[in-house]
């Protein structure tokens, strides 16, 4: 009896090194110290705090080591979540704005094991809601927010974990994101040289809720003259990009909503919470639409048509500080977020991976749009009844304000290779490396210099801030 039980010790022994040797190779910090050795998996939170709802972003990476580089073979591993309404909306009780996150975290436990929560860095970015509230509202619920991040399990303890993100950071993350992944910055042809250039480099549109952003790397310099503060030097594996950058407050989908409307209403009637628009047919009210902390019901007039939506529109991006960018005309643009997902509800687009149209067709969409009647918008998405205003603003955003023609080249994307196209992509990678060059996992110097673009480590630093970012290439999932 004594040599089976022995037997059946000894096997139950090397199972349970195999589990512990397999944990330890497979995953970065399997032991709790980073592995060195061999290729390994790490996970990385962010969370979206936007002005209509607070989004889950979780990121599984692959580190790849070897004596000459490391490479980050990122991908997501699950769709955002999402929960509504966002962190603004509870200004009047921050503690709720903390609880509003934990179906969030809850689902990240789910999919982190546990034994790397406290190697998993999770950082928060509130964007445009926050950044519009007044008075100390948005402190009092980023000190609850932050309470709950830190005491989450995850790894939250570096600077800055939890804050409202710049708007020009928005851009700038974004604009890294998309180039990276169409691989514009760097190339491998040996007439060109290893070397970035803004004549590679793609412009950036990001719309959302509450502000809209652009970032682009000019060839002209003379814009800076023309556009004082919208410039952001980068210091970019040993080469100078300075970006031309803005964040514009007010312009995002929801907030143009809102003033485009109370541009059209009355302050009497406004006082009562009414508003009324030509962007909705006679006779349809959306009640109880909830923005900027209020409570809104919205109506219908006789005058709806495209025509008079327009003008209202036009009217308020021509009062915005939109500009005109000469230098992007006829070149294809990259738009995405609220940009895309309208395009997608009308038919502009197929699928995540998106595809290249002309700016008329946002007109061309708005146009049908606008000549649906009362039952034709009341389908149950939450969107219909906003199509004719949302695409009548973009068509306007894009025309009147950035003044590019009805032919412009405008590619919408929601996914490249496989992975969003986003901020959130971006401050993943910066996260991810932050955290790892805190754990002394990770060497900045770059030894060799004519290295290929898979061999390259991008060592990025933002002038006027302590943060430095690590870029890696990119490989398609």
């Amino acid at each position: 009896m004594i040599f089976p039980i022995f037997s059946f010790l000894l096997i139950s022994l090397f199972s349970l090194l195999s589990v512990v040797t397999t944990k330890t190779q497979y995953w970065c910090h399997g032991d709790g110290i980073l592995n060195n050795q061999h290729t390994c998996r790490f996970f990385t939170i962010v969370i979206d705090a936007g002005s209509t709802g607070t989004r889950l972003h979780l990121y599984q990476s692959k580190r790849k080591y070897s004596k000459r580089f490391h490479i980050i073979h990122a991908q997501i591993i699950f769709i955002p979540f999402q929960v509504k309404p966002g962190l603004s909306s509870f200004a009047k009780s921050p503690s709720s704005a903390a609880d509003s996150l934990e179906p969030l975290l809850q689902r990240a436990r789910k999919e982190v094991p546990h034994f790397m929560w406290e190697k998993t860095p999770i950082t928060l970015k509130a964007t445009a809601g926050l950044r519009l509230l007044p008075g100390d509202m948005a402190d009092d619920i980023l000190e609850k927010v932050e309470e709950r991040v830190f005491n989450s399990g995850f790894f939250a303890a570096f600077p800055d974990a939890v804050n409202v993100m710049p708007g020009s950071d928005e851009g700038v993350y974004s604009w890294f994101t998309l180039n990276i992944l169409l691989e514009t910055l760097f190339t491998d042809e040996p007439s060109v040289g290893n070397k970035p250039a803004a004549h590679r480099s793609v412009a950036a549109f990001d719309l959302g809720g509450g502000s809209t952003q652009l970032t682009y790397w000019p060839n002209n310099e003379a814009v800076f003259s023309e556009h004082i503060g919208y410039k952001r030097d980068i210091d970019f594996f040993g080469h100078h990009i300075r970006l031309f950058t803005h964040s514009f407050l007010g312009n995002g989908l929801i907030a143009a909503r809102l003033n485009i409307l109370q541009m059209e209403t009355d302050n009497e009637i406004e006082s009562a919470h009414q508003l009324f628009t030509s962007c909705l047919p006679e006779g349809f009210q959306l009640t109880e639409w909830e923005y900027a902390l209020k409570f809104w019901n919205i109506n219908g007039t006789s005058s709806h048509s495209f025509a008079t939506c327009y003008d209202i529109a036009k009217k308020f991006v021509e009062s915005s500080e939109i500009m005109h960018l000469k230098e992007l005309k006829g070149s294809p643009i990259y738009l995405f977020s609220y940009f895309f997902d309208r395009a997608l509800n009308s038919g502009l687009v197929k699928g995540n991976d998106g595809g290249q149209i002309e700016l008329r067709q946002f007109k061309e969409a708005a146009e049908i749009a606008c000549q649906r009647g009362p039952s034709e918008i009341d389908d149950g998405s939450h969107w219909m009844p906003w199509q004719c205003l949302d695409l009548t603003y973009i068509y306007s955003l894009l025309k009147d304000g950035y003044e590019f023609e009805d032919n412009q080249p405008i590619v919408l994307a929601k996914k490249i290779k496989g992975m969003e196209v986003s901020w959130g992509q971006g401050l993943a990678f910066a996260t991810a490396n932050e955290f790892q060059l805190t754990e002394g996992a990770i060497k900045t110097t770059v030894q060799e210099q004519n290295a290929t673009v898979v061999d390259q480590i991008f060592d990025l630093v933002y002038s006027g801030t302590n943060q430095v970012l690590l870029y890696f290439n990119i490989i398609s999932v």
